[in-house]
């Protein structure tokens, strides 16, 4: 592992002269109308840059947090005097995804010089049941929001998502079935509910947990328990097969605001639409946002009842785009909601603003979405806007699973896939603290080749550009506050590599909605 430089080294860009006569160069180059697809993860395509070592943004990320006291602090039970260094076997957990070896047991043939036991020693480290990986990677999250500026608190957002990775074999501890919405089925893996925090700068992963369901779960077998069942392992698989997945959010976001994290909205797409989580938005004093189902429930709309599906059509005839170029319509309604999940409740009335969003020219004439917000004074962009946040979560999935070593362990046993997810965290948050310190965590930023003037837009910025650009087609608006030039550069980006991934983070497809549809008929949703 790289320790950290004795020099600091800065690089100097300076303009370069424009040549005279073009000449053609033997290497292949891009056409200008086709520019190299984004991909739109920022943490790990800031890695790529020069003179950026994951080793080394990891170590610092190590000392600056002090990691390795918390880590022997999160132990429950002390290691031998003569075991490997507490700050070798982290560095080497926390580093192998990065380094490119393709598994665990390919990083240890080259770890010998470091690590005495080799492989032995990072297994039996993960497989320890004490470790309270949860209560670690928590503490890191808190430390990073407290020490860095992210933004004020109305631009800020809790957002809720769960993803689900496939992971094969009858034996794999901790998996369950689960409706994966992204493909339309139902496959067996692990499931993680993850609530993070959305701000200008980027997205900070809060708490994680695992969530099993009753179908096809596989528990700890009667002859390998857990050694102690008071470990931190033992609990958190408790946790996943006891609570299901509102009652999980809610221990979470309460746990998140007790320990002072703040925030204006509450973000969730139509699988967190519910009741529970509104009544939750409210009780927290957060604006509740959310997507939200056709199922049956009813809305109070000037003194009658209708389900979303019929005030669809009262609303539909006058849903306007904003311009000719807009690919979709909108429109909004204030109505009233009774938040009582039991007949004996009494009721409990408040009053919510609908928000109906249609693609101009639909395929389907049930091909709509509506979202849903707790505060009806807000206009339609800054519901739209907020939501457009729950976006970074997306993104976040995208990084932790491609490059960040998800479930990469290739071990069957729970507490592996507990640490699994916190130690995914824990690089994320390191790296992610790492760039933005170093201002190498860039999301828009564009050099105008006429002016050399560096052009950037902030996360949640970039983000509202790319969903209104979706929503009201509003890119042409942007000209004249960037220039006709990047606002080609972003269209073209849009239309490449961007809007394929945005739509579907945002569950905005005609076949999204359908399975949406389908899974509410089958009861899934």
């Amino acid at each position: 592992m790289e320790a950290k430089p004795d020099f600091e080294l800065t690089l100097l860009s300076f303009p370069m002269p424009r040549p005279t006569k073009k000449t053609r160069s033997r290497h292949r180059t891009h056409r200008k109308g086709r520019p190299r697809p984004r991909s739109y993860t920022p943490v790990c395509d800031a890695l790529k840059q020069p003179f950026s070592f994951a080793d080394t943004e990891l170590a610092e990320g190590i000392s600056r947090h002090g990691l390795v006291g918390l880590l022997a602090r999160a132990l429950s039970r002390k290691r031998r005097r003569d075991g490997e260094p507490l700050g070798n076997v982290l560095c080497a957990l926390l580093t192998w995804p990065l380094l490119g070896p393709p598994s665990i047991h390919c990083l240890c043939a080259q770890l010998g010089q470091i690590l005495q036991g080799r492989l032995s020693v990072l297994y039996d480290f993960l497989g320890r049941e004490d470790i309270c990986w949860r209560g670690l990677s928590s503490q890191v999250s808190r430390r990073l929001i407290q020490q860095n500026e992210l933004g004020a608190r109305r631009h800020r957002a809790f957002v809720v998502d769960d993803s689900v990775k496939p992971r094969a074999g009858r034996k794999v501890e901790g998996t369950s079935s689960h409706f994966d919405h992204t493909e339309g089925k139902t496959i067996r893996g692990h499931q993680v509910l993850q609530l993070g925090l959305a701000s200008q700068q980027g997205f900070v992963p809060v708490e994680a947990q695992i969530v099993m369901s009753d179908v096809n779960a596989v528990v700890k077998p009667k002859d390998k328990p857990f050694k102690d069942q008071r470990s931190a392992a033992a609990r958190d698989m408790r946790r996943s097969w006891e609570q299901n997945k509102h009652q999980i959010f809610r221990s979470m976001l309460q746990r998140a605001l007790k320990a002072g994290l703040s925030a204006a909205y509450l973000v969730g797409d139509a699988w967190f639409g519910c009741k529970e989580n509104i009544a939750l938005a409210l009780e927290s004093e957060l604006i509740g946002i959310f997507q939200m189902k056709r199922g049956k429930l009813a809305y109070r709309y000037q003194g009658k009842s209708y389900t979303a599906a019929q005030l669809y059509t009262k609303v539909q005839r006058r849903m306007r785009p904003k311009n000719r170029k807009a690919r979709y319509k909108t429109a909004a309604i204030t109505v009233n909601l009774n938040l009582a999940t039991e007949r004996k409740q009494p009721a409990r009335w408040v009053a919510v603003r609908l928000v109906f969003s249609a693609p101009v020219r639909a395929r389907q004439s049930d091909t709509w979405v509506v979202f849903l917000c707790t505060e009806p004074t807000l206009e339609e962009h800054t519901i739209l806007q907020a939501y457009s946040l729950r976006w970074s979560i997306e993104v976040y999935f995208k990084e932790i699973k491609q490059h960040l070593g998800l479930w990469k362990e290739q071990s069957g046993r729970y507490q592996v896939a507990y640490a699994s997810v916190h130690l995914a965290a824990l690089r994320y948050l390191l790296l992610f603290e790492a760039m933005l310190r170093s201002g190498r965590l860039s999301y828009g930023e564009i050099r105008d080749r006429q002016s050399g003037q560096i052009v950037v837009l902030t996360y949640a910025a970039l983000l509202w550009e790319l969903f209104r650009a979706l929503i009201e087609g509003a890119l042409e608006s942007l000209v004249r506050g960037l220039g006709r030039r990047v606002v080609r550069k972003v269209s073209a980006a849009i239309e490449q590599s961007v809007e394929s991934f945005l739509t579907s983070a945002l569950q905005m497809k005609p076949d999204q909605v359908q399975v949406q549809l389908e899974a509410e008929a089958l009861g899934y949703l």
